[in-house]
């Protein structure tokens, strides 16, 4: 077979298309679908309270921690979807069909890519040793630490 009448003919071009497409999914491994199975690893705005709570209440001199951590805006999820496309020709030009379904893992849940946490507006942190600065310094310091919120954000108070 000729390759200059091949690239000039239609079904010729759409021939080295599928061939080129089926060459690049074989090379990536792939069956032509965008399925994955990473999932993120997520810390709940509850989980991560008493976390901090549990971390703090550790600090020499604070005694019992409790606190509240206000979030500006929520988190966002980026789920996995197992996404077709399909293209046909017709007499009056291709036409391109697609569809994409969330991916489940064997559980039911949706399969998550990433998992970005909402933003911290402020802590309060309430501290037996909270009116200690020595012990105030330090929870400060440990909540930067954690959450990446400027010293500012952050109020600590003695618990009654």
């Amino acid at each position: 077979m000729d390759i200059n009448k091949l690239v000039l003919d239609k079904k010729g071009i759409l021939i080295i298309a599928v061939v080129f497409i089926a060459g690049i999914i074989l090379v990536m491994g792939g069956d032509g679908s965008s399925k994955s199975t990473v999932t993120a690893e997520s810390v709940s705005s509850d989980s991560l309270n008493k976390e901090l709570e549990d971390i703090l209440s550790q600090v020499e001199g604070a005694g019992e921690v409790k606190v509240l951590i206000n979030y500006r805006q929520s988190g966002e999820k980026i789920l996995a979807y197992d996404m077709e496309s399909n293209t046909n020709e017709r007499d009056d030009g291709k036409e391109n069909n697609s569809k994409s379904e969330v991916v489940y893992d064997g559980n039911k849940m949706p399969v998550v890519l990433k998992e970005y946490m909402p933003k911290v507006e402020g802590v309060i942190i309430v501290a037996q040793g909270g009116n200690i600065e020595n012990v105030k310094k330090q929870l400060i310091a440990g909540t930067v630490a954690l959450l990446g919120i400027d010293e500012h954000k952050i109020e600590v108070l003695k618990m009654k």
